[in-house]
């Protein structure tokens, strides 16, 4: 029973990351995406997600900051990418997922993505 408890304990000490993922459900389904054309701010190289924040003019002109979700520093490292792929100032056209609640974050397609102009050939679909 003490070594059940032990074990118990260790676990609930070093698993709660594991259990802890989310899945890409508060996001539209894969036909309902969004082409977004902007410029980088920051490219934020950390886990549990690496993410793009970007600024984008809306049919008014004004900027609407947007965040894209992107998988883990090591899915996109096998994938060819690195924490300098994406710069701050980098002029991105990219599709999203957008969040089914309205806010400016969307699940971002590694696929047919620009940067400067040109395709970034990195990587598969996510």
């Amino acid at each position: 029973m003490k070594s059940l408890l032990l074990c118990s304990l260790t676990c609930c000490l070093f698993c709660p990351p594991a259990t802890a993922h989310h899945g890409t459900s508060n996001y539209t389904g894969v036909t309902e995406t969004l082409t977004l054309e902007g410029t980088v701010t920051e490219f934020s190289w950390s886990n549990p997600h690496v993410f793009v924040l970007f600024d984008v003019k809306d049919n008014n002109g004004n900027i609407v900051h947007w965040a894209g979700e992107m998988n883990s520093p090591g899915v996109l490292k096998a994938a060819g990418w690195s924490k300098t792929t994406l710069k701050a100032g980098d002029q991105i056209k990219v599709t999203v997922r957008p969040n089914r609640f309205g806010t400016p974050v969307g699940l971002l397609s590694r696929a047919n993505m620009m940067v400067n102009g040109k395709p970034l050939q990195i990587g598969p679909e996510q």
